[in-house]
């Protein structure tokens, strides 16, 4: 009965010392800083649309590698709120930038990062960009993010708002006055 005792005994530790090993690996993390995000930028405009550009830092602030295999950016402005542009946004990776909106996954380290460029263009549906701009709101984007990692993978989001005084300042700055965009 002693060495049936001690069998068990050694098994559950066992157990207990291999759970705690895999327990203590962890896991990637990422965060997409959005506080440290850069100013937004115009890259092109015109009389009817404009289109703008930031770059978001992000890090994989885990214990282990991991992959965002799917991002892209979710706007948040329906025509019942706002309905004085089209508005459309995409992302890409600032290190491998793309132009056809496909995101490539891609392994993170850990404790080491990248950044995104997120790009929104509006383009006015009557009159001017400049116009159109005038109403509108602060723009709400998640950035949305799958990732696949030690634990099953997931789907996750972080949400940023873009100021609505910022992209009008973005064309003051690129000298495009309210009369002639």
């Amino acid at each position: 009965m002693d060495f049936l005792t001690f069998m068990v005994i050694a098994i559950v530790a066992l157990a207990l010392g291999v759970w705690l090993y895999i327990v203590r690996q962890g896991d990637a993390e990422f965060e997409f800083i959005v506080d440290q995000r850069t100013d937004f930028r115009v890259d092109e405009q015109s009389q009817s649309a404009a289109t703008f550009s930031c770059k978001i830092p992000f890090v994989n602030k885990g214990t282990q590698d991991g992959t965002i295999m799917d991002c892209y950016p979710r706007h948040l402005m329906p025509k019942e709120y706002y309905n004085k542009a089209r508005i459309q946004s995409w992302l890409t990776l600032e290190s491998n930038p793309r132009d056809d909106g496909y995101w490539e996954a891609i392994i993170i380290f850990k404790t080491t990062g990248d950044a995104i460029i997120l790009t929104i263009r509006l383009e006015a549906k009557e009159g001017t960009i400049a116009e159109a701009l005038k109403e509108l709101p602060d723009l709400p984007v998640d950035i949305v993010y799958q990732v696949v990692a030690r634990s099953d993978w997931y789907i996750t989001k972080t949400r940023m708002t873009v100021p609505a005084e910022e992209l009008r300042q973005a064309i003051a700055n690129a000298g495009i006055s309210a009369q002639t965009a």
